[in-house]
Order: structure tokens, then C-alpha cells, then sequence
């Protein structure tokens, strides 16, 4: 009988630490859903179904990304943040799994720049894998420098 209730208490706890264990992953999305850009603290917000970045004055610009998205992610684990030219940008990513298959999926991406004060967006590009490593390109060749 002791067998069985030391088993029991140990699945018990074993169980209470990986749900510990997902729960203190979740502040990555978090992490993933702000960037400080050129000073400016930005958050990717849901406005009906559509991706779009809320500034601090709390206005709005609109992505053509559907919602969820997040930004890209670094090596630390951040939202990550290219310099070029100058001027800092930012990816965002709208990933959607194909339900038919386990390993396809359509990465949707559109990026983000503060030039001059001004908070613009890049046309978008699709991808048919979703790679949480972009190299430079991904941040900067959607624009027209």
C-alpha cells in the first residue's frame, strides 16, 4: 500500500512541476508580443482578427498580418531589433501550421521601421516554412531604402 501512495504522491508532484515548468515559459510570448524601437515602446495588439501595433500615444497602425503574430525572435529569447542604415527595424511573424500535414506551414511576414520619427510598415512576404531565424535580409529587403 505504501508503494502505491509513494507513486501516487510522486506522479502528483512530477505533474505540479510540468505545469510549473509550462507556465513560466508563457512570459516568451509575452517577451515576443513588445520591442522598444528607436526608444518607443511598441506591442502587437489583436484589432479584429488583424495584426497591429499600438504606440504610446495609443494609436494604432495596421498590419496585413493576420492575428496572432509576434515579432521576431532572438538569440536572447527577446524581440529582436536589426540596425541598418541607421534606422532600427522590426519583424513580425504570423506562422499558420497546414492541418494536413505536421511539418507544413506558411510563414506570413511583414517589418517594421522608426525612420525620421515615423513608424512604417513593409510590404509583406510569405514563406512556405516557418524558421524562427531570419537573417538581415528578412528585416530590411521588404523596404525601399
Amino acid at each position: 500500500m505504501n508503494s502505491v501512495v509513494c507513486k501516487t504522491v510522486f506522479l502528483g508532484c512530477l505533474m505540479f512541476s510540468l505545469n510549473a515548468c509550462a507556465e513560466a515559459q508563457s512570459p516568451t510570448s509575452t517577451a515576443l508580443s513588445q520591442v522598444s524601437l528607436g526608444g518607443q515602446a511598441l506591442k502587437l495588439v489583436d484589432a479584429q482578427g488583424k495584426c497591429a501595433i499600438l504606440k504610446p500615444d495609443n494609436t494604432q497602425v495596421s498590419m496585413n498580418l493576420a492575428w496572432p503574430c509576434q515579432f521576431s525572435q532572438g538569440r536572447d529569447g527577446l524581440s529582436r531589433v536589426e540596425m541598418f542604415k541607421s534606422v532600427p527595424v522590426a519583424l513580425v511573424v504570423h506562422n499558420q501550421a497546414d492541418s494536413a500535414s505536421s511539418t507544413d506551414c506558411l510563414q506570413t511576414a511583414q517589418a517594421i521601421r522608426l525612420r525620421q520619427g515615423a513608424l512604417e510598415t513593409s510590404s509583406v512576404n510569405q514563406a512556405a516554412m516557418c524558421t524562427p531565424d531570419h537573417d538581415q535580409k528578412m528585416f530590411t529587403a521588404m523596404f525601399r531604402w
